[in-house]
């Protein structure tokens, strides 16, 4: 199976760098991007999970991995700042490299600028993995994921008003943007439904537990849920038995 990709939008923004006499950019920014993705790959493989493919846009890259939903909130933190961490050890680097002051210089500004991009809260982007998951610190599942789309509606609006109106490139990677959250919508009740049966299957080591009043909604990753039902306390193994073995 083919594990890296390029995505259409990349070659389309290399070919116009290079019409226009700026390969030499498009270089630099693709080598950028494929460092950004190492840092994914590594953790990735500290973790020891199992990488699906890598795709390659031209800001950025999306790397698919083989792990459950119910991952430990700061393993799925460290994954997606994975990219984020070896950009700032490139800066380390260039800053060693024999290379001239504008070649460092324009290292320095593309390697900053897909960084800041790539921690926007706007999905399928590192910020809003991150942003979800440290959303699922405080929140129940339900809850945090409703905010993580919210908050990238919110941010594609804000993203398309700060831009260029009338840039083609800003309109393809709005596209990609409102595509991407448009599946985060749509798959909803399959990742929610998802993330109980994996629960209900899986015997999870939890770091905290909790009693509350509710139903299945009020579930949270890291935390083995116990409910309160009249005058006893059951735990979610019974809750979601019940709903499964039906």
């Amino acid at each position: 199976m083919k594990i890296i990709k390029i995505n259409f939008l990349t070659i389309y923004f290399l070919l116009i760098l290079f019409l226009c006499g700026y390969l030499k950019v498009g270089l630099i920014i693709f080598l950028i991007v494929i460092f950004h993705e190492l840092g994914h790959v590594f953790f990735i493989k500290l973790f020891k999970y199992k990488i699906l493919d890598i795709t390659i846009y031209p800001f950025g890259g999306m790397t698919k991995v083989s792990k459950d939903i119910n991952t430990p909130v700061n393993k799925e933190i460290l994954i997606a700042m994975g990219g984020i961490i070896f950009q700032l050890l490139l800066f380390i680097i260039i800053y060693f490299l024999p290379l001239n002051i504008i070649a460092k210089a324009t290292f320095y500004k593309y390697n900053l600028s897909i960084m800041i991009f790539n921690i926007l809260p706007i999905i399928p982007l590192d910020g809003s993995i991150i942003l979800n998951a440290i959303l699922n610190k405080f929140f129940s599942f339900k809850v945090s994921y409703h905010l993580y789309f919210f908050i990238s509606c919110l941010g594609i609006v804000l993203y398309l008003l700060s831009n260029y109106w009338f840039s083609l490139n800003n309109y393809l990677i709005v596209s990609l943007f409102v595509v991407k959250t448009y599946y985060a919508y749509k798959n909803y009740n399959y990742i929610f439904n998802k993330f109980l049966l994996e629960r209900y299957l899986n015997k999870y080591e939890f770091k905290y537990l909790s009693t509350r009043e509710g139903d299945l909604d009020i579930l949270k990753l890291d935390t083995y849920q116990y409910f309160k039902e009249k005058e006893k306390v059951v735990g979610e193994a019974k809750k979601l038995q019940e709903r499964f073995d039906k």
